[in-house]
């Protein structure tokens, strides 16, 4: 038996690069120069990942490694298969991303144990019907190809648990596509469907559905039938209005339904009591409606640009809300309801008409993240702000502040006049005290600009 370190040691120097051992390991996966690699107990290598080597087809030395078990070698100029292929019997996970195949390379239809192919981003325009014929395929990702349809035999991949078809431009499906009846992941984002196609609703098993970046303009009565999902994503569409049908997804936890073209919720929304996560954002609502105050278990909300003009008091039923996105709005007040949500992590009010910061702000303990960046009119902080223990980001850019209080100093953040990622950030404000350049030099400089004031006016009142 060929040691391991023997077939790396050829393997570099088919491919061109010079072999190096390393002594570590991450996950499990050993770090060469060109190759990472995994072995079991007896030292064959059972995984290989060849990314980035300009391969244009495999090196004939690979189909020796018999034990091999996972194959990966994306990023690369492969526009072929051999024959060799089939002397990996053992292989379950295969992935030729980002290569150069025009045709779906049929050959590996006769591994029988595959479970995954990845053939993202290639040049296929078809699907032939062998690769079908793998009772052992799980997962297909075909995305970022130029497939126009998918042919009937589609019934043949019945096994399959997922299936990635985006950005394929794909307008719809055959018939038989609802035989594929062990479905539970379906991504179809970023095709030309101008509605959800009628074949997903026979299929019972779906649990999580992408239909994003369509063209799609009404969602079917028939959506109902998919009372499975947990995962729904129609972002980036067409969509006017949804059906009250929407209501007995019961079983949903996530929906992205932004940047549409809804301007209000059927009523039968309010029965989505699972749904912990919602994007609603790029819709256009006055306020925000009941029908999403009532959604008791609503963990993250977005509501971006949205032309929102008043929080609803009804904010307040959400209490296990941890992240709401409000940016980009026409907010000018803020309800005190809005800060009963003590469990409230991230508040993003940034790019609103907003003047006050109310005191109540203090009683979202568990805040981490509070911006009130850029159109927004704020002249004045609360005191009660620095009990914010939590805080790590703190943007009041882009505000009407004239001074840096005092009692900001005692937040353990750090004070900047550019963008960053933390601390508290103060730019485009008309501040003169301290001034921008002291301000710029950070939290040190600044108090030791209040330390020389406090000085000076303590010899002048002696």
């Amino acid at each position: 038996m060929t040691n391991y370190l023997e077939i790396i040691s050829q393997l570099s120097k088919i491919i061109g690069k010079e072999f190096k051992k390393k002594d570590f390991n991450i996950d499990g996966w050993i770090y060469d120069d060109f190759a990472l690699y995994q072995t079991n107990k007896k030292d064959e290598i059972i995984k290989l990942k060849i990314p980035d080597a300009k391969l244009k087809q495999i090196p004939e030395m690979i189909f020796s490694i018999t034990s091999l078990k996972e194959l990966s070698l994306e990023n690369n100029d492969i526009y072929d298969l051999s024959d060799g292929i089939i002397e990996l019997t053992k292989l379950r996970y295969l992935n030729f991303s980002n290569n150069k195949f025009e045709e779906f390379p049929s050959i590996i239809s006769k591994l029988k144990k595959l479970e995954t192919i990845d053939l993202t981003n290639n040049k296929i325009t078809s699907l032939p019907c062998e690769a079908g014929k793998i009772e052992s395929l799980l997962e297909l990702n075909l995305s970022r190809n130029l497939f126009k349809e998918l042919p009937e035999c589609i019934e043949m991949y019945s096994k399959l648990s997922y299936l990635n078809l985006s950005q394929t431009g794909l307008k719809k499906l055959p018939k038989k596509f609802s035989l594929l009846k062990n479905l539970q992941e379906l991504d179809l984002s970023n095709n030309d469907f101008e509605e959800i196609p009628e074949e997903i609703f026979d299929i019972k098993t779906l649990y999580r559905l992408y239909l994003n970046g369509n063209n799609i303009k009404n969602v079917s009565d028939n959506i109902y039938k998919c009372n499975k999902l947990e995962f729904l994503n129609l972002a980036f569409n067409q969509i006017t209005k949804l059906p009250e049908a929407i209501g007995k997804l019961v079983k949903l936890r996530t929906l992205a339904i932004d940047y549409n073209k809804l301007n209000k919720l059927p009523k039968s929304f309010s029965n989505l009591k699972k749904l912990t996560k919602l994007d609603f954002s790029g819709n256009i609502i006055d306020t925000i409606p009941p029908e999403i105050t009532n959604l008791q278990n609503l963990q993250e909300l977005n509501l971006i640009g949205c032309e929102i003009k008043s929080i609803s008091k009804k904010i307040g039923n959400l209490k296990k809300l941890r992240i709401i996105l409000l940016m980009n709005n026409l907010i000018s007040e803020l309800p005190s309801e809005l800060f009963t949500l003590t469990n409230l992590k991230h508040l993003e009010l940034g790019m609103n008409n907003i003047l006050i910061l109310p005191e109540k702000i203090a009683e979202l303990k568990k805040l981490e993240s509070l911006s009130f960046a850029q159109g927004n009119k704020i002249s004045v902080l609360p005191i009660e702000i620095i009990k914010l223990k939590k805080l790590k980001y703190l943007d009041l850019s882009g505000n009407q502040l004239k001074f840096i209080p005092a009692f900001l100093l005692k937040m353990k953040l750090e004070i900047f006049w550019d963008d960053s990622s933390r601390g508290i950030i103060l730019f485009d404000n008309p501040i003169t005290f301290p001034p921008s350049e002291v301000i710029s030099e950070g939290k040190k400089a600044i108090e030791e600009f209040f330390k020389e004031k406090n000085n000076y006016t303590n010899k002048k009142t002696l």
